[in-house]
């Protein structure tokens, strides 16, 4: 039998693999643990120069609202763009505040009332959660106990500086939405992007048994912080914009307090914890501001309105 002859490939016709740099924002996994390593980096470094180098308290509230918002702006205004290259690699600093939304706040009426409705829903949760722990004990619903719980005094001035510690929060939703939400949105799905953003969100908040927090406390945050994420992720992908889950989380913070003090003065902390999880901040306020959010997005914020700032199409 004839053979048949081998041929050698032409050189023109040989596949050359081009070796590529390493691009952080191309790896969603690496991404998150760079993000979690370079704030607590940020953390420690601001730490130490207002702590160490200027010798000043770490138990004062101004002392303390300085800190956190050196460490967060460091992380976003630094190591996350000029670093790190997140969330889309070398980028213009202008590109960069589009990609993350900080500058996507329109309509800004519209985003602001979607907030405040969304807020009111978590507030009536976590008065709910006093309710329901009161009468679990057995007692009665009084008229003295409704005020009790509704009265939001003991987080305003000047007998509080809850409005001035609880500001530094509003840039974790720049950090796991705007960049790390951003970031899983380049290579998975929304659903999965936003669960997996969550994910980081909720671990992030081990780092507070670094500072002596009960351990069953902790891992409470954990849980409804990963729950909780699921909200932000949501609102930040249907509206493309930082600005209502920013105000959700600030107002959020500031009250809380408030409208959950009477079972946090009552109950354990594994009761407080499961509370948290079920009625202050997880499960039933995420379902129905998830729920609210979407009949809000088809009513009054329709596709046309958010066009001139889409990055990623809305859930539908």
């Amino acid at each position: 039998m004839r053979r048949k002859k081998k041929t050698m490939a032409s050189p023109s016709n040989n596949i050359h693999y081009e070796k590529r740099n390493f691009r952080l924002y191309e790896h969603p996994w690496q991404t998150l643990l760079a993000v979690m390593v370079t704030s607590i980096f940020s953390i420690g470094l601001s730490g130490t120069v207002i702590f160490g180098l200027f010798g000043l308290p770490d138990t004062s509230p101004t002392v303390q609202f300085a800190q956190a918002m050196s460490y967060h702006l460091l992380m976003i205004f630094v190591f996350a763009p000029f670093v790190l290259r997140l969330p889309k690699g070398e980028r213009t600093f202008r590109q960069y505040l589009d990609d993350i939304g900080l500058t996507r706040i329109q309509p800004f009426i519209r985003f602001v009332l979607l907030a405040l409705s969304c807020y009111v829903i978590l507030a009536l949760s976590q008065t709910a959660a006093s309710f329901i722990y009161r009468f679990s004990e057995g007692l009665p619903i009084t008229w003295s106990f409704v005020r009790q719980v509704f009265d939001l005094s003991g987080d305003l001035p000047p007998g509080s500086t809850s409005l001035l510690v609880s500001f530094p929060s509003i840039f974790e939703e720049v950090v796991f939405r705007g960049i790390v939400l951003t970031v899983f949105l380049n290579k998975y799905s929304e659903f999965k992007s936003i669960i997996f953003s969550s994910l980081g969100f909720g671990l992030m908040h081990l780092l507070n048994l670094m500072n002596g927090a009960d351990f069953v406390w902790v891992m409470g945050q954990v849980v409804w912080a990963f729950i909780l994420g699921l909200f932000y992720g949501y609102v930040f992908v249907r509206t493309r914009s930082l600005l209502p889950s920013m105000i959700v989380h600030y107002l959020g913070n500031v009250f809380i307090g408030s409208l959950t003090g009477y079972m946090q003065s009552r109950a354990s902390i594994e009761m407080q914890a499961l509370y948290g999880v079920v009625f202050s901040l997880g499960i039933v306020p995420t379902t129905l501001m998830i729920l609210w959010t979407r009949f809000f997005a088809s009513r009054w914020l329709p596709e046309k309105d958010l066009e001139n700032h889409a990055q990623y199409h809305p859930i539908p």
